[in-house]
């Protein structure tokens, strides 16, 4: 029999250790959003829940352009703006009237229970708004963490 030292001992502790947070940590994915707003341009930095099965994108009737992660449960979480142009990167523009639209489109901030028992929510940051819609209570959390995740930075 081989005799284990504290040494090895301690290694495959930090071995086992590593391997099972990196599972832990992969609960998202990581998004980055780039757009411009006026000459400066930045990121849009977020973590999306994992597990979705499609993502679309559209324009509606008031020009907002809606990323919509599609879930196998009926859950959606979506990223939205106002955009002026497509190229070379999105390009947003912060008034009251782009809030306005975007708020017609997606709903106010804040959030709340469908009738069907489901969670939604909707945050604005810069000129966006991001939320998802329909989540199970129990998996909640896990889409608010992805909401506290979003930071803006310099492209």
């Amino acid at each position: 029999m081989i005799q284990q030292s504290p040494l090895r001992s301690m290694l495959l502790i930090l071995a086992i250790t590593a391997t099972s947070s990196c599972s832990v940590m992969r609960e998202t994915d990581k998004l980055e959003y780039a757009y411009a707003e006026g000459l400066q341009h930045r990121k849009l930095v977020l973590s999306i829940p994992d597990g979705y099965q499609s993502e679309s994108h559209h324009r509606d009737e008031n020009g907002v352009l809606i990323r919509t992660f599609h879930y196998k449960d009926g859950a959606e979480f979506f990223i939205a703006c106002k955009d002026k142009e497509l190229n070379p990167v999105i390009a947003v523009e912060r008034t009251s009237a782009t809030l306005s639209d975007l708020k017609k489109s997606m709903g106010e901030e804040g959030s709340g229970k469908h009738s069907n028992g489901t969670n939604w929510r909707r945050t604005v940051r810069d000129c966006f708004i991001i939320g998802y819609d329909y989540v199970e209570p129990d998996r909640a959390k896990l889409f608010d963490q992805a909401i506290h995740s979003l930071k803006v930075r310099r492209a």
